[in-house]
C-alpha cells in the first residue's frame, strides 16, 4: 500500500487486457472507492467523466485524497473483458 499525504491528487489506472494480451476495451466499466469513513462513490465509464479512457483498455481516475486513512478501490469491467481487481492506498496525517 502506498502513503500520501492530504490534498493529493491521486491517479488510479486500470489496464484491460483480452485473453490474447490485447488492450481491450470492456463493455461497461465501473470503478467503486471507499473512503475511511466508509463513504462509497462509483463511476461509470461513458457515463461519469472522473473515468477517463486513454486509450484501447487503459483508463484512469484522479481522485482527491482528503481524508486520512485507507482508501480501497475496485475495478469491474463486464461484457468484452470480463475482470474485478482493485487496491488500495493510505494517506497520512502530516506531522507538521
Amino acid at each position: 500500500m502506498v502513503d500520501y499525504y492530504p490534498t493529493t491528487r491521486i491517479r488510479v489506472e486500470a489496464q484491460l487486457r483480452n485473453l490474447s494480451s490485447v488492450y481491450t476495451d470492456p463493455t461497461q466499466l465501473i470503478f467503486t472507492i471507499e473512503e475511511p469513513d466508509g463513504t462509497e462513490t462509483s463511476y461509470t465509464w461513458g457515463i461519469d467523466p472522473e473515468l477517463e479512457r486513454t486509450s484501447a483498455g487503459r483508463f484512469y481516475v484522479d481522485w482527491d485524497a482528503d481524508q486520512a486513512g485507507q482508501h480501497k478501490y475496485r475495478w469491474q469491467a463486464n461484457g468484452a473483458i470480463q475482470a474485478a481487481f482493485g487496491g488500495s492506498f493510505n494517506i497520512k496525517e502530516p506531522n507538521f
